[in-house]
């Protein structure tokens, strides 16, 4: 199973981190109209006003594939030594390199004392690394590798998370598990500049409040 974690973001509130293995600039989509910008993606009007955009159809389609033949590249390697895929994967080969190297050490070693003694190494040695890498991390390994696809435009309301919103929508092979995510989705620019000038206005603070 690959686990695949769409992301839709806004660059004004700075880049996704870490950063995905694949990224897409909405940007060059046009704008939704004034009348819809006060909606989000999750608004089916403001969807399909984007999906008679045929850039935006367009793009939707190639994001589709390129995820395809990502998840095909990691069936064709085993899964485990492209760069492309998550950190985890990385993090799992490491761990069994250990357990390899520690087994052969106990099979030179006839003694039982000295057997117990590396098997103590072992665990004292585990918890370490699951505590330093977190326990997400970890779970991420053992379900499979995952790629991470970056969707992003100005704000990360519309374009962007539209995109999200309707590549969740599309049909996927059995070997994926798709996961969306919107972080800026809830985030109003125009609230926290409305913020920042009562804090600079001539008016009263219970004024303000009535605003």
């Amino acid at each position: 199973m690959v686990t695949i974690k769409i992301y839709s973001s806004g660059t004004h509130y700075g880049p996704l981190k870490p950063p995905a293995t694949l990224r897409y600039d909405l940007r060059k989509i046009t704008n939704p109209p004034k009348h819809l910008r006060n909606l989000d993606a999750r608004s089916k009007n403001l969807r399909e006003h984007l999906l008679n955009e045929s850039d935006f159809v367009g793009l939707l389609e190639t994001i589709h594939n390129d995820i395809l033949r990502e998840v095909e590249s990691l069936d064709s390697a085993g899964g485990t030594d492209k760069e492309t895929t998550s950190p985890t994967q990385h993090i799992q080969q490491s761990l069994d390199e250990q357990e390899s190297g520690e087994s052969s050490r106990t099979a030179n070693h006839a003694s039982e004392e000295t057997s117990l003694s590396e098997a103590s190494a072992r665990v004292a040695e585990n918890p370490t690394t699951e505590e330093s890498l977190g326990d997400s991390e970890i779970l991420d390994s053992e379900d499979g590798p995952t790629i991470t696809v970056n969707c992003f435009c100005h704000l990360g309301r519309h374009r962007s998370a539209s995109m999200v919103e309707e590549l969740g929508r599309l049909k996927w092979p059995k070997n994926i598990q798709l996961e969306l995510f919107h972080r800026d989705i809830d985030k109003d620019r125009r609230k926290s500049k409305k913020q920042r000038r009562v804090g600079k206005s001539s008016k009263s603070f219970h004024d303000q409040e009535e605003d």
